[in-house]
């Protein structure tokens, strides 16, 4: 009876394709980690306040709507138990970490093409870098923060707050699903990084950061929550700042879950539109 030789063959072809699969991978984690790293470091190159302006940019933004909205318009209709101040500063953090991800991924693509001309590399690496350089500012902000904030007893911190984490991976699924549809639009619409820098300011007042969901008439309410942003920064300031605001869901009731889907609707198509128009990116750019 002859020997089996193919067995072997297989079994070291099979090992071959995983320490192949195994490398490309690691090589695509370093390449990631080494764009998201330059495109935080770029950002700040030149200025005088360097890294601190990922500090001062979310403050002074606080500032403003502070004086605006919690000294002026809202004096009053807040109860100190919401602690508004607190609410408005953590949405503020988010929402900057919204803005600056979103926006720099529309760019990430063209901004990229001297690469993308000259080597292959998986496309989604620059728009998922973006996000990460974007996500090293977010941890900054909500590291000085909480050091600053917990002994001023700023947090309602409890169990509640473990749902943080879920609550950031939301977040930044609904942020690569933007930054994908986007980036990859950009490319050939270029209009588009105007257009969205308005959207953005028209998403900045329709996601209740400004003022709490307890100032929207009932009826607008529900309306208001199925906006992802909006209850994403909502539950989150359940989470650590007040129990004294509902969660997302006591609002939407039945429908807890269309923001969430809406959410990976958009992952789902900004990866499917990224993928279809990532082979024409070469002859665009």
């Amino acid at each position: 009876m002859l020997p089996d030789i193919t067995a072997p063959r297989l079994e070291h072809a099979s090992e071959q394709v995983a320490t192949e699969r195994a490398s490309a991978f690691h090589s695509n984690l370093n390449l990631t980690r080494e764009l998201a790293v330059t495109a935080f470091k770029l950002k700040y190159t030149g200025s005088v306040l360097g890294y601190a302006w990922s500090l001062v940019k979310p403050l002074l933004i606080f500032g403003m709507t502070y004086v605006v909205f919690a000294v002026f318009l809202l004096r009053g209709r807040t109860s100190s138990s919401e602690n508004f101040p607190v609410e408005l500063l953590l949405g503020v953090v988010v929402w900057t970490f919204f803005a600056d991800s979103t926006i720099s991924s529309v760019s990430a693509i063209v901004s990229n093409g001297h690469m993308i001309r000259k080597a292959y590399f998986p496309r989604w690496i620059p728009v998922v870098a973006s996000t990460l350089s974007a996500t090293m500012t977010l941890a900054v902000n909500m590291t000085l923060m909480f050091v600053v904030g917990i002994p001023l007893g700023w947090f309602h911190l409890g169990l509640q707050t473990l749902l943080i984490p879920l609550l950031f991976a939301e977040l930044y699924f609904l942020v690569v699903g933007i930054g994908l549809l986007l980036s990859a639009l950009f490319v050939f619409y270029r209009d588009l990084g105007h257009v969205w820098e308005i959207t953005l300011q028209l998403l900045f007042y329709g996601s209740a950061i400004v003022f709490p969901f307890t100032l929207i008439p009932q009826r607008f309410r529900m309306l208001l929550a199925f906006n992802p942003m909006a209850q994403i920064i909502e539950d989150m300031r359940r989470a650590v700042v007040t129990t004294a605001i509902p969660w997302s869901g006591q609002i939407l009731g039945r429908w807890t879950f269309v923001p969430i889907l809406a959410i990976f609707l958009v992952l789902g198509l900004g990866f499917y539109i990224f993928r279809r128009l990532s082979p024409k990116f070469g002859e665009a750019i």
